[in-house]
């Protein structure tokens, strides 16, 4: 199958050496000459390109037999509500609505969302499933996801979804590092609930996922994550600053998240389940 892997990033790269490696005929994407030149090592077709130029989504979405987008915006930028409001909605909709309108009527979609969607909206519930509330937040990151995924599911059964937990592996800091940076450089505040449950999910996981989605025509929306119930972020990001001689995070709660169990039911009835565990009490892959 000729597949398009549009933000050849993190997961981007990991799904699309499987999807090379399983004999597909893979383009990439990155947003700079710089970033396809280092793609270009290991993937032949990598070209420049942005969800958000119509024109250019267009050209790259001609012919394609699977889209699958795991551009997202940067940690940097998603820090502050005005970082958020600036670029989620171009990374998340506007990539969204070009791909949906270039994509042919066969082409299959897959598309990378968040847990954040939900919110604290299901908070009440014994389990978070695929049913739940979503979150009513007029906050940039879900309500744009949120946004997002309203595209992708307008095509019917031909996009495959997934709600993501926090995204980890090789290369990723370690969280004990990233709670110091967010003393260092965020004054000790950070824009999440401290009583939010911290799923993380390996990067091989969810470019496996992506690989079960083009390979098995899944179809609806997917809670991607491990089944391990996770301590929260206060329980976890107080510890490890205490052990860094830091005082304890400031949590804005400006992008609540479940502090109910997620269900990973769903996806593991599909055929896929997360087996990478991560043990959060060492903070480091299990």
């Amino acid at each position: 199958m000729k597949v398009l892997v549009i933000g050849a990033g993190f997961v981007g790269s990991a799904a699309a050496r499987q999807l090379v490696d399983l004999g597909h005929d893979v383009t990439v994407t990155a947003t700079s000459a710089e970033k396809v030149e280092t793609l270009r090592e290991s993937f032949p077709r990598a070209v420049v390109l942005r969800g958000s130029e119509e024109e250019t989504v267009r050209e790259a979405v001609a012919g394609q037999d699977v889209v699958v987008v795991t551009a997202g915006p940067s940690a940097q930028g998603s820090m502050t509500p005005e970082g958020r409001a600036k670029t989620y909605r171009d990374v998340l909709v506007r990539t969204a609505e070009n791909v949906v309108a270039a994509a042919g009527p066969q082409t299959r979609l897959v598309a990378l969302s968040s847990l954040s969607v939900y919110g604290d909206a299901a908070n009440h519930l014994e389990v978070i499933d695929e049913s739940a509330p979503v979150t009513t937040s007029a906050d940039p990151s879900p309500s744009n996801f949120l946004a997002m995924e309203q595209v992708y599911a307008s095509t019917g059964d031909r996009a495959a979804i997934f709600r993501c937990g926090d995204i980890f592996g090789p290369g990723d800091p370690p969280i004990a590092e990233k709670v110091a940076m967010a003393h260092q450089y965020l004054g000790g505040s950070v824009p999440f609930s401290g009583d939010a449950l911290l799923y993380r999910l390996h990067v091989d996981d969810a470019a496996e996922a992506v690989v079960h989605a083009v390979h098995h025509d899944i179809s609806g929306i997917f809670n991607l994550t491990h089944a391990q119930v996770p301590p929260t972020n206060a329980k976890l990001f107080d510890r490890l600053s205490a052990e860094q001689g830091l005082p304890a995070l400031q949590y804005r709660d400006e992008i609540a998240s479940p502090s109910a169990p997620i269900s990973v039911e769903k996806l593991r009835t599909s055929g896929f389940e997360a087996v990478r565990s991560f043990d959060p009490a060492l903070a480091q892959p299990a």
